[in-house]
């Protein structure tokens, strides 16, 4: 069993993407990773604070990216970006990413699922020595794509995420295999 959170990349109030969250959270554990779903909000991302520094924050997160195998986000796009307090969440630590697997949902009202944000963020996580994985989800129109209740109206993104996961999966073995060899 592989150790896969689910990072809430934005703060923003009335945010849909955390309908996206929940459902990718739930679709993980259905898969058989081992997921928690973590939220920028209940960190300190009001300012960058670099890795070196100590941070109670910093210090949270990078214990979960240690344990993690692997990493998914679910992030908006915020005029052709991602939201700053997933950059400063993300700059908080840096040797716990090394060799992982990531996997993005971009989120968005229109009809692009964040795609031009997901292009930026891939070469940021790059830098960060992460492997982003092909597969990507896009969740376009969001605010039509889940009922009251929170549920998904448009159930061929169950396979979508399916796929996500097998692919995250192959990675997350390889390179967990790679990180102990070195």
């Amino acid at each position: 069993m592989f150790t896969i959170p689910i990072l809430l990349g934005t703060a923003r109030k009335g945010r849909q993407s955390g309908k996206v969250a929940n459902f990718v959270h739930k679709q993980a554990e259905v898969f058989g990773f081992k997921s928690s779903l973590v939220d920028v909000r209940d960190y300190d991302t009001s300012r960058t604070v670099a890795p070196w520094q100590k941070n109670l924050s910093a210090k949270k997160w990078g214990k979960i990216m240690s344990a993690a195998d692997g990493l998914i986000i679910v992030t908006p796009e915020y005029n052709h970006a991602y939201p700053g307090e997933l950059k400063i969440m993300l700059d908080q630590i840096h040797d716990e990413y090394a060799h992982k697997p990531v996997a993005l949902c971009g989120v968005s009202s229109g009809n692009f699922g964040g795609v031009r944000m997901v292009e930026i963020l891939q070469l940021v996580l790059l830098d960060l020595k992460m492997v982003p994985v092909h597969a990507t989800v896009y969740f376009s129109n969001v605010e039509d794509l889940f009922d009251r209740k929170g549920n998904i109206k448009e159930i061929f993104y169950i396979k979508r995420v399916r796929e996500l996961f097998r692919e995250l999966q192959w990675y997350a073995r390889v390179l967990k295999a790679g990180r102990q060899k070195a």
